[in-house]
């Protein structure tokens, strides 16, 4: 299942919101963060998606590990990602946007011409 970002930022208002007036959500939240997005908005999560719940009271320090790389021109699973799995849109973005330089470019040389000609004629 692909969540879209719209979808974890709903997911996530909803239980922060239910996690600051329900104590006994709260506790499900931290020791079961899937329960608890189950039980506060019914979506699964999949069991790799990484979710890590701290709770507010305290000090805390997060360390987020890298991806382990394997060969130096090796992508990770990550930038694999990244560069496999672009979107319609985006590629539709990328092409006209190349497409739109392009254009700019030939009526540059269009009027640099057009002005090389003036020049010789003149």
């Amino acid at each position: 299942m692909s969540w879209t970002e719209e979808q974890v930022k709903e997911t996530v208002s909803a239980v922060v919101s239910k996690a600051g007036s329900d104590a006994e959500f709260r506790a499900l939240a931290v020791s079961d963060i899937y329960a608890a997005i189950k039980s506060a908005t019914g979506h699964e999560v999949p069991q790799d998606f990484k979710i890590q719940v701290v709770d507010g009271a305290g000090y805390h320090v997060n360390v987020v590990l890298p991806e382990l790389r394997g060969a130096e021109d090796e992508l990770t699973e990550t930038e694999l990602e990244a560069v496999a799995g672009g979107s319609k849109a985006g590629a539709e973005k990328f092409f006209y946007t190349v497409g739109d330089i392009a254009e700019d470019a030939a009526r540059t040389a269009i009027r640099v011409g057009e002005r090389a000609a003036d020049n010789l004629t003149s």
